[in-house]
């Protein structure tokens, strides 16, 4: 087996024993407003859209070895008077997060797991080992990325709150570093900011 596999089977061992990692940031109430329009059995997840169609994600595994899956998809939450459904796909080196579109079936990716704004006009996206702050607005059936920040490949970005509807706070914490030149390691640090909406303008601000 190829050194890939090898550490694919070692991962999934571990993540298949903890089936709380999948659930971590499952919305459970905004999925049960939703549960007329999927159903999920054992390995597929069936959407059934408002156009009649329906779509399916089945789980993959590896070398159609049942106890090993290379492949996880999530249901996550629901949007239900916008009528989008959020699932995430999950490998073992990576795990990426979706709105689909129950009208129609269209999908959008997503940063990460999204939490909305008190008035449920915006939301904010997290996901583990994220370097990503983003903030999308649900608007005219549309969902749209109205800001963004990226922070140091050392850095990730958690810990996303709303404070009300226009701000919220969240975490930047980083790694220590080494430098080289002095033979030391910078501590790392972790920081505390807020995001504030004025004027329909995002800005990052020091608490």
């Amino acid at each position: 087996m190829k050194t890939s596999g090898i550490l694919a089977v070692l991962l999934m061992t571990v993540l298949m024993a903890d089936l709380a990692y999948f659930e971590r940031d499952v919305n459970v109430a905004q999925l049960a407003q939703c549960k007329a329009f999927f159903k999920a059995e054992n390995d597929v997840k069936t959407i059934y859209l408002l156009n009649g169609e329906k779509l399916e994600f089945k789980d993959e595994f590896l070398n159609n070895d049942k106890e090993y899956k290379i492949l996880l998809y999530t249901l996550k939450g629901c949007f239900f008077k916008e009528k989008y459904l959020i699932y995430s796909d999950f490998m073992p080196d990576s795990e990426a997060y979706h709105a689909i579109d129950l009208r129609n079936g269209n999908e959008i990716e997503l940063d990460g797991m999204p939490h909305l704004s008190p008035n449920q006009h915006y939301f904010v996206t997290e996901a583990d080992e994220s370097r990503l702050l983003s903030v999308y607005t649900l608007s005219e059936e549309r969902i749209v990325k109205v800001f963004f920040h990226r922070v140091p490949e050392h850095c990730v970005v958690q810990h996303t709150l709303w404070l009300d509807d226009q701000s919220l706070s969240f975490e930047v914490e980083c790694d220590g570093l080494f430098d080289s030149d002095t033979n030391t390691t910078k501590a790392g640090t972790k920081e505390t900011l807020k995001l504030i909406q004025k004027n329909l303008q995002w800005e990052i601000k020091q608490p």
